[in-house]
């Protein structure tokens, strides 16, 4: 495949270069004679910009000869003032009558006046919040994924509900000592057929159970403290079912060494 002769990019054979751009690119820097009486034009051209250079209107630096056609000096200046231009838009109040327009114009360029007037009459409501859905989504149940979340968890029973709040939420990475790392590199992390199928695979067990603590209403802080974890087998944990092999006497002290330990809060 042959290559642009500007930027290497594959072109077909008959041309030189992928575009008009690039074939005046590469003109302009190798072909064409910028001299003029033994005197470099650009450099000339550069001089005299340099006796006088183009300011920045962000930061007041000034803006090199090649960016001399900018109004800011960098990227970092010019998103920095566009996005406060932005934000000062959305701060923008707009009439009744404003609105109004708009909703007529989109009536026409929509062309479904009748669905989004009912909409408009008898909006749909998020199931969670009551909030009010966009047009665009207004066959969704709810505004948001948090919204979604929230809803999940009150169809929940308490039990699920319980064993959801006690999920351990810790980086293992953070604790190198603690743990039986050597489990994970012979048999990788667990995973069920339809997310990697490594069934024989390694989880985190909670050494207090999480059915021991729902039954004897422990805060489910103390569940999943990083103290009340450990790297086993899934098989094996399963087979362990809801069985504590600690007290929660015995959790609490290593609750408390643990802490001291690493100083968590």
């Amino acid at each position: 495949m042959k290559e642009c002769k500007n930027c290497g990019v594959n072109i077909i054979e008959k041309n030189t270069y992928c575009s008009l751009t690039c074939r005046n690119v590469y003109v302009n820097k190798n072909l064409r004679d910028y001299t003029k009486n033994g005197v470099n034009l650009k450099k000339s051209h550069e001089q005299k910009y340099n006796k006088d250079p183009k300011k920045c209107k962000k930061c007041g630096k000034d803006i090199h000869y090649d960016k001399r056609n900018n109004l800011y000096c960098s990227d970092e200046c010019s998103k920095s003032t566009i996005n406060k231009v932005n934000r000062k838009g959305l701060q923008y109040k707009m009439s009744e009558e404003g609105k109004q327009n708009i909703i007529q114009a989109n009536f026409k360029r929509l062309g479904i006046d009748g669905e989004l007037k009912e909409h408009l009459s008898n909006p749909t409501k998020c199931d969670c919040c009551g909030k009010v859905l966009e047009f665009k989504k207004r066959k969704n149940k709810y505004c948001s994924i948090d919204c979604k979340r929230v809803n999940d968890r009150n169809l929940m029973t308490e039990y699920n509900q319980y064993k959801q709040d006690t999920k351990f939420n810790f980086n293992l990475s953070d604790f190198p000592d603690e743990f039986e790392f050597s489990l994970i590199e012979e048999y990788g992390w667990y995973k069920p057929v339809n997310r990697g199928n490594n069934l024989g695979g390694v989880s985190r067990d909670h050494i207090y159970s999480v059915n021991e603590g729902f039954k004897n209403k422990v805060d489910p802080k103390i569940i999943s403290h990083p103290a009340n974890c450990r790297l086993m087998v899934h098989s094996e944990n399963i087979s362990k079912n809801k069985k504590s092999d600690i007290t929660i006497e015995e959790l609490l002290i290593k609750i408390d060494n643990w802490d001291k330990k690493y100083l968590v809060d």
